[in-house]
């Protein structure tokens, strides 16, 4: 048990890097980092993507926090699984 869960950490790694190698070969942002890094979504912002209005939250979400467009796709996109599940 021991050496197959010492594998599969092993195999994790290797997977990791190889996603690092892609991201930073491509240029593709990784929109899990960028979420990490985004400011916090605001009430107002919040309430727009909730009444389906994608591209007036985003816009005001870079106004009121000064992110660029990866932070803003990356933090809304966060926000918009979430109230797409609240929905359902």
């Amino acid at each position: 048990m021991s050496d197959e869960v010492e594998e599969l950490r092993a195999r994790v790694v290797e997977l990791e890097r190889q996603v690092r190698v892609l991201f930073e070969q491509t240029g593709t942002t990784d929109w899990a980092v960028e979420a990490t890094r985004a400011p916090e979504v605001p009430d107002e912002v919040r309430l727009l993507l909730e009444a389906g209005e994608e591209r007036r939250a985003a816009k005001l979400y870079m106004e009121q926090t000064g992110a660029g467009i990866g932070e803003a796709l990356a933090a809304l996109g966060e926000v918009a699984r979430e109230v797409r599940g609240s929905r359902a």
